[in-house]
């Protein structure tokens, strides 16, 4: 039986779309990442089934965190695998979507302060707002269950109620800004850069805070009794009294001789 050209050309194209979809519509409901896009972002994109339900991704991160259980760790898309390894820490609290900072600082490269913006001229430790996160994911996450959380929360107006990490009691005064003039944020919060989920990582004790403080100061130093002490000496007093002010109550043996104040009003005004 003879078949004319133009019949074998439609009986070509006819087989090239079942195998195009075949490729490009999983049926078993696998991520795919996407690579070819103009998005930059396009790496934290994926493309899944269209029932997503059905293929046993889930919609929520609890069901998420399932779906990512039962994969093979070694092929798991990096994404996918951030969520799986947030739900499955050991330490920190469980938090209402699943932020992975080892992520989005290790892998991704975000710096803290493009989400923590503010805080080194900020008295207190700025949290993201959901307006920052959405910055980023308007676009990059489409259809991660944690990230459809997220726009689920801008569409009805609420703000993300994360748990409490780092809380110092109200009595204790502590500054973000005067400590970032020295320090990095590994200093007190630890290698964030490798937790899958945050937990306190420093004790926060007045003991630990004191022993940073009454190190020798280093020129890098700024704002501490080191530099106040070398610019504006304080005035001689004639004992016992001791001039008014932020000096120590040692201000002939301690001022200027530590890294930081260790006057009980450094930390307690």
């Amino acid at each position: 039986m003879k078949i004319s050209s133009r019949a074998a050309a439609v009986l070509v194209a006819v087989a090239l779309g079942a195998a195009a979809t075949a490729l490009y519509r999983p049926s078993t409901g696998d991520i795919e990442i996407v690579s070819a896009s103009l998005d930059p972002s396009a790496f934290l994109h994926a493309r899944e089934s269209t029932d997503a339900q059905a293929a046993g991704q889930g919609e929520t991160a609890a069901e998420a965190a399932q779906y990512t259980g039962d994969q093979d760790l070694a092929t798991m898309p990096a994404q996918w695998r951030a969520i799986y390894d947030h739900e499955n820490a050991t330490r920190g609290p469980e938090q209402p979507i699943p932020f992975n900072h080892r992520f989005h600082v290790t892998d991704l490269q975000i710096d803290c302060m493009y989400c923590h913006v503010g805080t080194e001229r900020s008295v207190s430790g700025v949290v993201p707002s959901l307006a920052v996160c959405m910055g980023c994911h308007r676009i990059a996450g489409t259809g991660l269950p944690p990230v459809e959380e997220l726009r689920a929360y801008e569409t009805r107006g609420e703000p993300v109620e994360w748990e409490w990490v780092y809380k110092l009691p109200e009595f204790v005064q502590f500054s973000h800004k005067a400590h970032l003039r020295n320090l990095e944020c590994q200093d007190c919060h630890g290698p964030v850069e490798e937790m899958d989920r945050i937990y306190q990582w420093a004790p926060l004790t007045m003991g630990w805070c004191l022993e940073c403080h009454r190190q020798p100061p280093l020129e890098s130093d700024v704002a501490t009794d080191h530099t106040l002490a070398r610019d504006n000496p304080p005035p001689r007093a004639p004992a016992p009294r001791q001039p008014e002010g932020f000096y120590p109550r040692d201000i002939d043996t301690d001022y200027g001789k530590t890294r930081a104040p260790t006057d009980c009003a450094a930390c307690h005004y």
